[in-house]
Protein backbone atom coordinates (compact mmCIF):
# COMPACT_ATOMS: atom_id res chain seq x y z
CA UNK A 1 0.00 0.00 0.00
CA UNK A 2 0.94 3.65 -0.13
CA UNK A 3 3.28 4.86 2.54
CA UNK A 4 0.75 6.84 4.51
CA UNK A 5 -1.83 4.10 4.85
CA UNK A 6 -2.65 3.33 8.44
CA UNK A 7 -3.95 -0.04 9.61
CA UNK A 8 -6.04 -0.55 12.68
CA UNK A 9 -5.68 -4.16 13.80
CA UNK A 10 -7.04 -6.11 16.71
CA UNK A 11 -4.50 -6.51 19.47
CA UNK A 12 -4.82 -10.29 19.41
CA UNK A 13 -4.00 -10.60 15.70
CA UNK A 14 -1.69 -13.65 15.53
CA UNK A 15 1.83 -13.59 14.15
CA UNK A 16 2.89 -17.09 13.17
CA UNK A 17 6.45 -16.19 12.21
CA UNK A 18 8.39 -16.74 15.42
CA UNK A 19 11.46 -14.98 14.00
CA UNK A 20 9.58 -11.76 13.21
CA UNK A 21 9.88 -8.76 15.49
CA UNK A 22 7.07 -8.48 18.01
CA UNK A 23 5.92 -5.12 16.65
CA UNK A 24 5.48 -6.44 13.09
CA UNK A 25 2.23 -8.24 12.35
CA UNK A 26 1.68 -10.53 9.39
CA UNK A 27 -1.62 -11.70 7.94
CA UNK A 28 -2.43 -13.90 4.95
CA UNK A 29 -5.50 -14.92 2.98
CA UNK A 30 -6.30 -16.64 -0.30
CA UNK A 31 -8.91 -15.75 -2.90
CA UNK A 32 -9.82 -17.40 -6.18
CA UNK A 33 -9.27 -15.32 -9.30
CA UNK A 34 -12.93 -15.48 -10.43
CA UNK A 35 -13.97 -14.11 -7.01
CA UNK A 36 -11.20 -11.50 -7.15
CA UNK A 37 -12.29 -10.28 -10.60
CA UNK A 38 -15.97 -10.22 -9.67
CA UNK A 39 -15.61 -8.36 -6.38
CA UNK A 40 -12.25 -6.61 -6.14
CA UNK A 41 -10.87 -5.70 -9.59
CA UNK A 42 -11.81 -2.22 -10.84
CA UNK A 43 -9.32 -1.36 -13.63
CA UNK A 44 -11.06 1.77 -14.94
CA UNK A 45 -11.44 3.31 -11.50
CA UNK A 46 -7.85 2.70 -10.46
CA UNK A 47 -6.29 3.71 -13.77
CA UNK A 48 -8.17 6.99 -13.56
CA UNK A 49 -6.75 7.53 -10.08
CA UNK A 50 -3.24 6.65 -11.31
CA UNK A 51 -3.24 9.46 -13.88
CA UNK A 52 -2.40 11.99 -11.21
CA UNK A 53 0.76 10.04 -10.31
CA UNK A 54 4.14 11.07 -11.73
CA UNK A 55 4.83 7.44 -12.65
CA UNK A 56 1.75 7.15 -14.87
CA UNK A 57 2.86 6.04 -18.31
CA UNK A 58 6.51 6.00 -17.15
CA UNK A 59 7.02 3.15 -14.70
CA UNK A 60 7.28 -0.28 -16.34
CA UNK A 61 4.73 -1.73 -13.94
CA UNK A 62 2.37 1.25 -14.00
CA UNK A 63 -0.77 1.91 -16.03
CA UNK A 64 -1.66 2.32 -18.79
CA UNK A 65 -1.06 -1.31 -19.68
CA UNK A 66 -0.89 -2.67 -23.21
CA UNK A 67 -3.02 -5.68 -22.22
CA UNK A 68 -6.50 -6.36 -20.91
CA UNK A 69 -6.22 -6.41 -17.13
CA UNK A 70 -9.11 -8.81 -16.55
CA UNK A 71 -7.73 -11.26 -19.10
CA UNK A 72 -4.32 -10.97 -17.43
CA UNK A 73 -5.74 -11.93 -14.03
CA UNK A 74 -7.66 -14.80 -15.62
CA UNK A 75 -4.46 -16.65 -16.48
CA UNK A 76 -4.12 -17.63 -12.83
CA UNK A 77 -6.09 -19.75 -10.38
CA UNK A 78 -5.82 -17.81 -7.13
CA UNK A 79 -4.09 -14.99 -5.28
CA UNK A 80 -2.39 -15.43 -1.92
CA UNK A 81 -2.42 -12.10 -0.08
CA UNK A 82 0.47 -11.19 2.24
CA UNK A 83 0.09 -8.14 4.47
CA UNK A 84 2.58 -6.70 6.92
CA UNK A 85 1.63 -4.09 9.49
CA UNK A 86 4.43 -2.04 11.07
CA UNK A 87 4.46 0.83 13.57
CA UNK A 88 4.03 4.25 11.99
CA UNK A 89 7.56 5.30 12.92
CA UNK A 90 9.19 2.11 11.57
CA UNK A 91 11.42 1.99 8.49
CA UNK A 92 9.03 1.61 5.55
CA UNK A 93 11.73 0.83 2.98
CA UNK A 94 13.23 -1.90 5.14
CA UNK A 95 9.84 -3.55 5.69
CA UNK A 96 9.02 -3.21 2.00
CA UNK A 97 12.27 -4.95 1.08
CA UNK A 98 11.62 -7.78 3.53
CA UNK A 99 8.16 -8.39 2.11
CA UNK A 100 9.39 -8.16 -1.49
CA UNK A 101 12.24 -10.57 -0.77
CA UNK A 102 9.79 -12.96 0.89
CA UNK A 103 7.46 -12.89 -2.10
CA UNK A 104 10.30 -13.43 -4.56
CA UNK A 105 11.48 -16.43 -2.55
CA UNK A 106 7.96 -17.87 -2.66
CA UNK A 107 7.87 -17.30 -6.41
CA UNK A 108 11.10 -19.26 -6.88
CA UNK A 109 9.79 -22.11 -4.72
CA UNK A 110 6.33 -22.44 -6.29
CA UNK A 111 6.39 -23.46 -9.97
CA UNK A 112 4.54 -21.22 -12.43
CA UNK A 113 3.73 -18.63 -9.78
CA UNK A 114 4.20 -14.85 -10.00
CA UNK A 115 4.58 -12.43 -7.11
CA UNK A 116 2.92 -9.03 -6.90
CA UNK A 117 5.07 -6.55 -5.02
CA UNK A 118 3.87 -4.09 -2.41
CA UNK A 119 3.91 -0.37 -3.15
CA UNK A 120 1.72 1.63 -5.47
CA UNK A 121 3.18 0.36 -8.74
CA UNK A 122 5.36 -2.71 -8.24
CA UNK A 123 8.78 -2.91 -9.80
CA UNK A 124 11.29 -5.09 -11.61
CA UNK A 125 13.33 -8.08 -10.52
CA UNK A 126 16.06 -8.63 -13.09
CA UNK A 127 14.40 -8.35 -16.48
CA UNK A 128 10.90 -9.29 -15.37
CA UNK A 129 8.18 -6.84 -14.37
CA UNK A 130 6.45 -7.44 -11.06
CA UNK A 131 3.19 -5.53 -10.80
CA UNK A 132 1.39 -4.45 -7.67
CA UNK A 133 -2.20 -5.40 -6.94
CA UNK A 134 -3.24 -1.75 -7.28
CA UNK A 135 -1.56 -1.24 -10.65
CA UNK A 136 -3.69 -4.09 -12.00
CA UNK A 137 -6.92 -2.55 -10.76
CA UNK A 138 -7.14 -4.43 -7.49
CA UNK A 139 -8.99 -2.73 -4.66
CA UNK A 140 -6.48 -3.33 -1.87
CA UNK A 141 -8.45 -1.38 0.72
CA UNK A 142 -11.46 -3.64 0.21
CA UNK A 143 -9.33 -6.79 0.13
CA UNK A 144 -7.69 -5.82 3.41
CA UNK A 145 -10.95 -4.94 5.08
CA UNK A 146 -12.95 -7.98 3.97
CA UNK A 147 -10.30 -10.73 3.83
CA UNK A 148 -7.62 -9.66 6.29
CA UNK A 149 -9.66 -7.69 8.87
CA UNK A 150 -7.38 -4.69 8.34
CA UNK A 151 -8.91 -1.24 8.06
CA UNK A 152 -6.66 1.13 6.09
CA UNK A 153 -6.93 4.75 7.17
CA UNK A 154 -5.30 7.93 5.88
CA UNK A 155 -3.73 10.01 8.66
CA UNK A 156 -4.88 13.57 9.03
CA UNK A 157 -2.43 16.33 8.25
CA UNK A 158 0.10 16.80 11.01
CA UNK A 159 -0.60 13.45 12.64
CA UNK A 160 1.66 10.42 12.81
CA UNK A 161 -0.06 7.20 11.64
CA UNK A 162 -0.23 4.52 14.28
CA UNK A 163 0.59 1.71 11.84
CA UNK A 164 1.58 1.35 8.20
CA UNK A 165 0.50 -1.60 6.06
CA UNK A 166 2.23 -3.18 3.09
CA UNK A 167 0.34 -5.62 0.87
CA UNK A 168 1.67 -7.93 -1.82
CA UNK A 169 0.70 -11.29 -3.19
CA UNK A 170 1.55 -14.54 -4.91
CA UNK A 171 -0.42 -15.61 -7.96
CA UNK A 172 -0.63 -19.37 -8.32
CA UNK A 173 -1.04 -21.00 -11.72
CA UNK A 174 -3.93 -23.22 -12.74
CA UNK A 175 -1.32 -25.96 -13.15
CA UNK A 176 0.41 -25.18 -9.86
CA UNK A 177 -0.26 -26.07 -6.21
CA UNK A 178 -3.86 -25.92 -4.99
CA UNK A 179 -2.98 -24.73 -1.49
CA UNK A 180 -1.02 -21.79 -0.14
CA UNK A 181 2.59 -22.71 0.69
CA UNK A 182 3.72 -22.84 4.32
CA UNK A 183 6.85 -21.07 5.54
CA UNK A 184 9.47 -21.49 8.23
CA UNK A 185 12.69 -19.62 8.83
CA UNK A 186 14.61 -21.57 6.16
CA UNK A 187 11.96 -23.58 4.31
CA UNK A 188 8.89 -23.40 2.15
CA UNK A 189 6.52 -26.36 2.19
CA UNK A 190 4.39 -26.48 -0.94
CA UNK A 191 2.03 -29.02 -2.41
CA UNK A 192 3.92 -31.64 -4.42
CA UNK A 193 3.61 -31.53 -8.21
CA UNK A 194 4.25 -33.96 -11.04
CA UNK A 195 7.63 -32.39 -11.72
CA UNK A 196 8.75 -33.52 -8.23
CA UNK A 197 8.27 -37.22 -8.96
CA UNK A 198 11.72 -37.73 -10.50
CA UNK A 199 13.35 -36.23 -7.39
CA UNK A 200 11.28 -38.46 -5.10
CA UNK A 201 12.39 -41.47 -7.10
CA UNK A 202 16.06 -40.47 -6.87
CA UNK A 203 15.87 -39.80 -3.15
CA UNK A 204 14.01 -42.99 -2.34
CA UNK A 205 16.61 -45.06 -4.19
CA UNK A 206 19.25 -43.91 -1.69
CA UNK A 207 20.02 -46.10 1.32
CA UNK A 208 20.24 -43.02 3.55
CA UNK A 209 16.57 -42.28 2.84
CA UNK A 210 14.95 -45.69 2.66
CA UNK A 211 16.79 -47.08 5.69
CA UNK A 212 14.00 -46.18 8.11
CA UNK A 213 10.99 -46.41 5.78
CA UNK A 214 9.07 -49.31 4.27
CA UNK A 215 10.58 -48.64 0.85
CA UNK A 216 11.52 -51.81 -1.03
CA UNK A 217 15.06 -52.04 -2.42
CA UNK A 218 13.67 -52.80 -5.87
CA UNK A 219 11.19 -49.90 -5.96
CA UNK A 220 11.12 -48.52 -9.51
CA UNK A 221 10.54 -44.95 -10.74
CA UNK A 222 7.32 -46.18 -12.32
CA UNK A 223 6.08 -47.37 -8.93
CA UNK A 224 6.93 -44.02 -7.33
CA UNK A 225 4.95 -42.25 -10.04
CA UNK A 226 1.99 -44.64 -9.73
CA UNK A 227 1.83 -44.19 -5.96
CA UNK A 228 2.08 -40.41 -6.36
CA UNK A 229 -0.97 -40.26 -8.62
CA UNK A 230 -2.93 -42.71 -6.47
CA UNK A 231 -2.23 -40.52 -3.44
CA UNK A 232 -3.35 -37.43 -5.36
CA UNK A 233 -6.77 -39.03 -5.80
CA UNK A 234 -7.01 -40.01 -2.13
CA UNK A 235 -8.67 -37.24 -0.10
CA UNK A 236 -7.13 -38.62 3.09
CA UNK A 237 -3.58 -38.16 1.75
CA UNK A 238 -1.66 -34.91 1.23
CA UNK A 239 1.79 -34.58 -0.32
CA UNK A 240 4.21 -31.70 0.23
CA UNK A 241 7.65 -30.85 -1.11
CA UNK A 242 10.20 -29.21 1.19
CA UNK A 243 12.01 -26.35 -0.56
CA UNK A 244 15.10 -24.56 0.75
CA UNK A 245 14.50 -20.81 0.69
CA UNK A 246 18.06 -19.72 -0.07
CA UNK A 247 18.25 -21.83 -3.24
CA UNK A 248 14.62 -22.37 -4.24
CA UNK A 249 15.45 -26.06 -4.70
CA UNK A 250 13.43 -29.01 -3.34
CA UNK A 251 15.28 -30.87 -0.58
CA UNK A 252 12.71 -33.22 0.93
CA UNK A 253 9.30 -34.80 0.97
CA UNK A 254 6.25 -35.13 3.22
CA UNK A 255 3.27 -37.47 2.92
CA UNK A 256 0.28 -37.07 5.22
CA UNK A 257 -2.21 -39.92 5.64
CA UNK A 258 -5.51 -40.67 7.37
CA UNK A 259 -6.50 -37.02 7.30
CA UNK A 260 -9.81 -36.52 9.08
CA UNK A 261 -10.22 -32.75 9.67
CA UNK A 262 -11.48 -32.08 13.16
CA UNK A 263 -10.25 -35.47 14.34
CA UNK A 264 -6.84 -36.88 13.35
CA UNK A 265 -3.96 -37.04 10.86
CA UNK A 266 -0.90 -39.24 10.35
CA UNK A 267 2.55 -38.05 9.37
CA UNK A 268 3.21 -41.01 7.10
CA UNK A 269 6.56 -39.99 5.61
CA UNK A 270 8.95 -37.08 6.08
CA UNK A 271 12.59 -36.85 5.08
CA UNK A 272 15.37 -34.56 3.88
CA UNK A 273 16.63 -36.15 0.66
CA UNK A 274 20.26 -35.01 0.71
CA UNK A 275 22.14 -36.36 3.76
CA UNK A 276 24.55 -33.40 3.47
CA UNK A 277 21.67 -31.06 4.35
CA UNK A 278 20.72 -32.92 7.50
CA UNK A 279 21.72 -31.63 10.90
CA UNK A 280 20.68 -28.06 10.07
CA UNK A 281 17.30 -28.17 11.81
CA UNK A 282 15.33 -28.41 8.57
CA UNK A 283 13.50 -31.56 9.67
CA UNK A 284 12.43 -29.86 12.88
CA UNK A 285 11.20 -26.78 11.04
CA UNK A 286 9.19 -28.93 8.66
CA UNK A 287 7.67 -30.85 11.57
CA UNK A 288 6.71 -27.65 13.39
CA UNK A 289 4.98 -26.38 10.24
CA UNK A 290 3.11 -29.67 9.85
CA UNK A 291 1.91 -29.58 13.44
CA UNK A 292 0.65 -26.02 12.96
CA UNK A 293 -1.14 -27.12 9.79
CA UNK A 294 -2.75 -30.07 11.54
CA UNK A 295 -3.84 -28.38 14.75
CA UNK A 296 -4.47 -24.80 13.58
CA UNK A 297 -5.79 -25.27 10.04
CA UNK A 298 -7.29 -28.75 10.02
CA UNK A 299 -8.32 -28.48 13.69
CA UNK A 300 -7.41 -32.08 14.47
CA UNK A 301 -7.28 -33.43 18.00
CA UNK A 302 -4.62 -36.06 17.35
CA UNK A 303 -1.49 -36.34 15.17
CA UNK A 304 0.32 -39.65 15.07
CA UNK A 305 3.28 -41.36 13.39
CA UNK A 306 5.43 -44.44 13.78
CA UNK A 307 9.13 -45.16 13.30
CA UNK A 308 11.45 -48.10 12.97
CA UNK A 309 13.64 -49.17 15.89
CA UNK A 310 16.83 -47.12 15.89
CA UNK A 311 15.50 -44.21 13.84
CA UNK A 312 17.27 -41.13 15.28
CA UNK A 313 14.23 -39.02 14.39
CA UNK A 314 12.52 -40.53 17.42
CA UNK A 315 14.48 -38.13 19.64
CA UNK A 316 13.21 -35.17 17.61
CA UNK A 317 9.61 -36.36 17.91
CA UNK A 318 9.96 -36.60 21.67
CA UNK A 319 11.45 -33.12 21.85
CA UNK A 320 8.57 -31.74 19.79
CA UNK A 321 6.09 -33.14 22.30
CA UNK A 322 5.06 -36.53 20.89
CA UNK A 323 4.49 -39.38 23.32
CA UNK A 324 5.01 -43.10 22.83
CA UNK A 325 1.88 -45.24 22.77
CA UNK A 326 3.51 -48.63 22.29
CA UNK A 327 5.07 -50.99 19.78
CA UNK A 328 3.18 -52.28 16.75
CA UNK A 329 4.74 -55.72 16.45
CA UNK A 330 5.52 -57.03 12.95
CA UNK A 331 3.43 -54.18 11.56
CA UNK A 332 5.54 -53.20 8.52
CA UNK A 333 6.85 -55.29 5.65
CA UNK A 334 10.07 -54.46 3.80
CA UNK A 335 12.06 -56.65 1.42
CA UNK A 336 10.11 -59.70 2.54
CA UNK A 337 10.73 -59.15 6.27
CA UNK A 338 8.37 -57.93 8.99
CA UNK A 339 9.40 -55.14 11.36
CA UNK A 340 8.20 -53.69 14.64
CA UNK A 341 7.45 -49.96 14.65
CA UNK A 342 7.07 -47.56 17.56
CA UNK A 343 3.79 -45.63 17.62
CA UNK A 344 3.81 -42.00 18.80
CA UNK A 345 1.09 -39.40 19.01
CA UNK A 346 0.39 -35.84 20.06
CA UNK A 347 -2.95 -34.56 21.31
CA UNK A 348 -4.14 -30.96 21.12
CA UNK A 349 -3.29 -30.07 24.79
CA UNK A 350 0.19 -31.49 24.25
CA UNK A 351 0.61 -29.44 21.08
CA UNK A 352 -0.49 -26.27 22.87
CA UNK A 353 1.99 -26.96 25.65
CA UNK A 354 4.78 -27.59 23.11
CA UNK A 355 4.02 -24.41 21.17
CA UNK A 356 4.32 -22.43 24.39
CA UNK A 357 7.94 -23.64 24.49
CA UNK A 358 9.10 -23.29 20.90
CA UNK A 359 6.55 -20.96 19.31
CA UNK A 360 4.44 -21.50 16.21
CA UNK A 361 5.26 -20.87 12.56
CA UNK A 362 3.85 -18.94 9.63
CA UNK A 363 1.05 -20.65 7.76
Amino acid sequence: MQKKAQATLQTDTPCYNKDMAENEIQKTATISIPDLILNYVEPVRFETACRSCSKYGVGSACPPHDFNVVEWWSRFACLDLYAVSIPGDADWDEADKRLSDRLLVLERAVPESLCLLSGSSGGKEGEAVRYSIQSLGGNVEKLCRELLSISLQWPKEGTDPGRLTLVGGLLRSKRGPDVRPMETKDLILRESLAEDISRFSEWEAEDAVKEYFSIEDDQTPQQVEQIFWEDRKNEERKQYTIVLKRTGEPIGRIVMNDLQPGWKAEIFRIYIGDPALRGNGYGRQAMEALLALCFEEWKVERVYLDHYTGNPAGRLYLDLGFRYEGVLRKNCRKNGQLYDVHLMSMLRPEYEEAVSRYGSVNL
